[in-house]
C-alpha cells in the first residue's frame, strides 16, 4: 500500500516537474520571441542600452535584431515626411531692403547612418511637433543668412540661386539633428517699399514693347508680301493679256493669209476658165470662118476681128490679172498692218499702264520725300529767322546802351559816325589813290599865308569834299581846322538834326 502510494507521489513529481520544465521552454520562447524585434519600412529602431563601447544606441532601418532584456531596451522613429511653413517677414537683404519670403518645406529623418545616429541622440523621444518647431527654427535663421547675401534683383529673378543657397544652407543644418530636407517652395516673395513690384512692372512693360515690336515688324513683313504679292500678280496678268493679244494677233493673221489666198486662187480659177471660154469661142468662130469660104473678105475682116478682140481681150484680162493680184496684196498689207497696229495699241496700253502705275508710285515716293524737305527746309528757316531775330535784337540792345551811354540820339549817332569815319576817309583816299598827275598847279593867295600848304589842303577840303554835309546830316560838327561848310557864318548854328522814323 504504502509502496503504491510513494509510486504515485513520485509518478506526480515527474509529471509536476515535466511542466514546469515544458513551461520554462515555452516561456523562454516566448521571451526570445517578444525580444526580437523587427523595423518596419516606414520606422527607424533605436537600440540603446549595452549596445557596444563608441556608441549611444544602435539604429535599424529595414531589419530585425534581438533586444536583451534587462540589459537592453528600444524605440521606433517615424519617417514620414513633416511638412513645415515658414512665414519669414522681415528678412534684410544686402541692399538693406527688408523683404518678407513665405515658403513650405518638407523634412524628414535621414536613413544614411550618421545622420539616423544624429536623429537617435537629439530627437528620440520628442513629439512631431517639437520636431517640426526645431526644423522651424533652424530653416528660418538659414533662409536670413542666405537673402542677406543677396540683393533684391537676384531674390526676385533667380529663384533658383535662392533655393539652392536656402537649401545648402538648411541641409547642413538639418543633418546636425538628424533630419534632411526633401523639398523647398518659395511661395512668394514681398517687400515693403514697393521695389519688387515696381521692377515686376518693368518687366511686364519690357515684355509689352517687345511684343508690340514683334507685331510691328509682322505687320510690316505682311504688308511687304502683300505689296509683293500684288507686283507680281499684275506682272503675270500683264504677261497673259500680253500673251492672249498675240496669239490673237497671230490667228488673225493666218486668216488674212488664207483669205489672200483664197481670193489668189479666186481670180487664178476666173482667168482660167475665161482663157478657155474665149480660146472656146475663138476656136468655134474660126470653125465658122472655115466652113464659110465663100465670104473670104468677110472671114479676113471676121479674122482681123477676132484678132484685135483677142489682142484687146488678152490685155483685160492682163490687166483684170494685175488688179485682182494688187487688191490681193492691198488686203493682206492692211491686215498684217491692221494686226501689228492692234498688237501695238494693247502693248502700249499695258506699257502705258504699268507706266501710269511706276509713275503714280514715284509721283507719291516723291510728294513724301519733298513734304519731308519742306518741313526740314521749313525747320532751317525758322532757325536762321531765329537765329536773325536774335542779332537783331542784341544789335537795337547794343545801339540802346549806347544811347543811354551818350545822354541821347544825336550824341550816340555822332559817336558812331565818328568810329566810321576812319573808312570813310580812307574810301576816299583810294579813289585817288592811283591816279597819276603830270603836272601840279598850287592855287592860293599871292600872300605867303594864303599859299601856304595848310591853306591849300584847308581850301581843298572845304571846296571838293562834302564832309561837312555827310558830317552834318547825321547830326556831327566837324573840328575848326577842316573849314566850314559854304554859306555859313561862324556864329551860324547848325541845323537841329530830326530823327525820321526809319532811323
Amino acid at each position: 500500500m504504502f509502496t503504491i502510494a510513494q509510486q504515485t507521489s513520485a509518478d506526480a513529481a515527474t509529471v509536476i516537474a515535466l511542466v514546469v520544465v515544458i513551461l520554462l521552454i515555452f516561456g523562454t520562447i516566448a521571451v526570445i520571441v517578444s525580444r526580437y524585434k523587427m523595423c518596419p519600412s516606414d520606422k527607424i529602431l533605436i537600440v540603446y542600452g549595452n549596445v557596444g563601447t563608441g556608441r549611444s544606441a544602435k539604429c535599424i532601418h529595414g531589419g530585425a535584431t534581438f533586444v536583451f532584456p534587462i540589459f537592453q531596451s528600444y524605440a521606433y522613429m517615424d519617417l514620414n515626411p513633416i511638412n513645415i511653413d515658414v512665414p519669414l517677414k522681415g528678412a534684410l537683404s544686402s541692399q538693406n531692403i527688408r523683404v518678407d519670403v513665405p515658403s513650405s518645406f518638407i523634412v524628414g529623418i535621414s536613413t544614411q547612418p550618421e545622420i539616423m545616429q544624429n536623429a537617435a541622440s537629439r530627437l528620440l523621444g520628442r513629439s512631431r511637433e517639437d520636431i517640426r518647431d526645431l526644423a522651424s527654427e533652424i530653416i528660418m535663421g538659414q533662409m536670413r543668412v542666405v537673402i542677406a547675401s543677396l540683393t533684391i534683383e537676384e531674390i526676385n529673378a533667380d529663384r533658383e540661386k535662392l533655393i539652392k543657397g536656402i537649401t545648402g544652407g538648411v541641409d547642413v543644418e538639418l543633418h546636425k539633428v538628424g533630419l534632411y530636407l526633401i523639398n523647398a517652395n518659395i511661395t512668394d516673395i514681398r517687400d515693403a517699399s514697393g521695389y519688387i513690384a515696381a521692377l515686376g512692372q518693368e518687366a511686364a512693360a519690357r515684355a509689352i514693347n517687345d511684343a508690340m515690336i514683334k507685331v510691328a515688324e509682322e505687320t510690316r513683313r505682311g504688308e511687304i508680301g502683300k505689296a509683293e504679292a500684288l507686283r507680281d500678280q499684275t506682272i503675270q496678268v500683264a504677261l497673259a493679256n500680253a500673251a492672249a493679244v498675240e496669239g490673237n494677233n497671230e490667228a488673225q493673221m493666218k486668216v488674212a493669209d488664207s483669205n489672200a489666198k483664197l481670193k489668189v486662187r479666186q481670180a487664178e480659177a476666173q482667168r482660167v476658165a475665161l482663157v478657155a471660154e474665149r480660146e472656146q469661142a475663138a476656136k468655134a468662130e474660126e470653125a465658122g470662118y472655115i466652113a464659110s469660104r465663100e465670104a473670104e473678105m468677110k472671114r479676113a475682116e471676121l479674122e482681123r476681128a477676132t484678132q484685135t478682140a483677142n489682142e484687146i481681150v488678152a490685155a483685160e484680162i492682163q490687166k483684170r490679172k494685175q488688179e485682182i493680184a494688187a487688191e490681193a496684196a492691198a488686203a493682206v498689207r492692211v491686215k498684217e498692218e491692221q494686226g501689228k497696229a492692234d498688237a501695238l495699241i494693247i502693248a502700249k496700253e499695258a506699257e502705258g499702264n504699268a507706266a501710269i502705275k511706276l509713275a503714280k508710285g514715284e509721283a507719291d515716293a516723291l510728294l513724301l520725300k519733298k513734304k519731308a524737305e519742306g518741313e526740314g527746309l521749313q525747320m532751317v528757316g525758322q532757325g536762321q529767322a531765329a537765329a536773325i531775330q536774335a542779332a537783331l535784337e542784341a544789335k537795337a540792345s547794343g545801339f540802346r546802351r549806347i544811347v543811354e551811354a551818350a545822354g541821347d540820339a544825336r550824341s550816340a549817332s555822332g559817336l558812331l559816325v565818328t568810329e566810321q569815319l576812319p573808312k570813310i576817309v580812307e574810301t576816299q583816299a583810294s579813289a585817288v589813290r592811283n591816279l597819276s598827275f603830270d603836272k601840279v598847279i598850287v592855287m592860293g593867295g599871292t600872300d605867303s599865308q594864303s599859299a601856304s600848304v595848310g591853306s591849300f589842303v584847308q581850301n581843298l577840303v572845304t571846296g571838293t569834299l562834302p564832309l561837312h554835309e555827310l558830317a552834318s546830316s547825321v547830326g556831327v560838327e566837324l573840328p575848326g581846322y577842316l573849314g566850314k561848310k559854304a554859306g555859313v557864318s561862324e556864329s551860324t548854328p547848325p541845323p537841329p538834326v530830326t530823327k525820321s522814323k526809319k532811323a
